[in-house]
């Protein structure tokens, strides 16, 4: 029967802890005394009070918290003094200033800015807050018990548990308070240790790029065709200096200049390209707007936003304007509209293979009206459509425009295309073209479809 109750009781107890939220712990004491906070994942890395030795801020009242290599100085090392059973306040032996913890933000509120919901508070480096009785408030008492594997769960007497923001330890990394998930970003050591005869050191100022920062697994890439731009954690970390006035200048520019490097290899409109003709022979186009644009500021946001996410990624670039083809030399592609305004030919391809030849009628040459060369792409499709200019109005059937007004569209007021037509009585700039074939090029294509022009 006793040994009945002794089971009820246990499962009354570890259901009242799992009620609470709390770790399944195994109350077995913690000493009062000297220590280092130290990361179970890895006691390489210990709490630290973020200091500069310009100001020595680690002795201010608000000091924050973070992640650091042991340098065995005093703002490393806490002073732990048992108020009662596993509860403790936690001072820093180089200021006496006393671990307090606040409560966030409610994520509901419309003042200030918000917490995420996982967050229940912020830590920071407070004056002692006990009141005239010697009353100490909860924000500077802490429960200190160790888990089952030996490691500790630290918790807030006003809730939440001291956890590291990034889930694993690096340099700079952030505490904050975290419901209690029994993570590895929740289980600390205590290290214990002596006063050391140097107070403070310099450990603001981290990097976060370089070795045993918050992003050095940062790897991004690229893709553009079938090659593949890499970007390090160590290049970025090289774009990164410490300013005279003892701050971290801001890598934005130096993205700026990398995507702008990319677009000076990648850019293609505007650029002189080769094409072959359907005739066999290869000519040099200069004209036109067709042609890939990397949008260069966009493109660096893109890359610095995914940089400061911690982990390897494929980044897409972003394009003001795309071409069809990303391979090199090649922008345009085996699909495109291909016209011969000094023969007056039109042709269609599609994935490599002709399905439209037919004659056509361009603008009136030797006029204003005369059809320029070049390379564009189709913007904009309409069927039917109604064409109007300051001496004529045009109903189509099929309307497909490719550089401002011009465009392709059938003319069903023309008896005959082709020959030398567009010498005397040509359109006002527009390619004419017999009606069935205007309706299976436009059966045929999208928006975004190339058009090669040339005389």
């Amino acid at each position: 029967m006793k040994s009945r109750h002794g089971i009820l009781l246990f499962l009354f107890l570890l259901c009242i802890c799992v009620l609470q939220g709390g770790p399944a712990l195994a109350d077995q004491p913690v000493l009062q005394g000297i220590y280092e906070i130290a990361a179970l994942q890895d006691p390489g890395f210990i709490v630290d009070v973020k200091s500069c030795t310009f100001s020595e801020e680690a002795g201010e009242s608000g000091a924050s918290l973070q992640m650091y290599r042991p340098l065995e100085v005093n703002q490393q090392k806490f002073y732990l003094d048992q108020v009662a059973g596993s509860r403790f306040r936690i001072s820093s032996l180089a200021s006496g200033l006393f671990l307090t913890s606040s409560p966030g933000e409610d994520p509901a509120s419309s003042d200030g800015e918000s917490l995420p919901q996982t967050v229940l508070g912020t830590i920071s480096m407070e004056e002692d807050a006990s009141g005239e009785n010697g009353e100490i408030p909860a924000s500077q008492i802490w429960l200190i018990r160790k888990n089952q594997d030996g490691s500790l769960a630290i918790r807030s007497a006003l809730g939440g548990t001291l956890t590291l923001e990034n889930s694993r330890p690096c340099l700079g990394a952030s505490l904050v308070l975290r419901p209690y998930t029994g993570s590895a970003g929740q289980s600390w050591l205590l290290l214990e240790t002596e006063i050391s005869p140097q107070a403070y050191a310099d450990t603001d100022l981290i990097n976060p790029f370089a070795e045993d920062g918050p992003y050095e697994n940062c790897s991004l890439s690229m893709w553009f065709g079938n090659e593949k731009e890499t970007l390090s954690a160590e290049e970025i970390a090289s774009w990164i200096t410490e300013t005279e006035e003892h701050s971290l200048t801001d890598p934005s520019e130096s993205f700026i200049a990398y995507a702008q490097s990319l677009a000076d290899r990648y850019n293609t409109q505007g650029h002189p390209r080769n094409f072959r003709t359907s005739y066999g022979n290869t000519i040099t186009l200069y004209e036109g707007n067709f042609g890939w644009a990397l949008d260069v500021e966009a493109t660096a946001r893109a890359l610095l936003e995914a940089a400061r996410s911690d982990s390897a990624c494929f980044v897409l670039p972003v394009w003001s304007q795309k071409g069809a083809s990303l391979s090199r030399g090649d922008d345009i592609g085996d699909s495109y509209i291909e016209v011969d305004l000094a023969n007056q030919k039109v042709w269609l391809y599609k994935n490599g293979k002709q399905l439209v030849e037919t004659d056509c009628v361009s603008g009136t040459y030797g006029t204003d009206r005369q059809t320029p060369g070049g390379v564009y792409s189709i913007f904009y499709m309409q069927s039917p459509a109604v064409l109007r200019g300051a001496d004529y109005v045009s109903p189509v059937d099929y309307w497909m425009a490719f550089n401002g007004n011009i465009g392709l569209h059938d003319a069903d007021w023309r008896d005959s295309f082709g020959g030398d037509i567009f010498q005397t009585n040509g359109s006002h700039g527009c390619v004419n073209l017999p009606i069935p074939a205007a309706k299976k090029i436009y059966e045929n294509i999208s928006i975004g479809y190339p058009v090669v022009c040339y005389s």
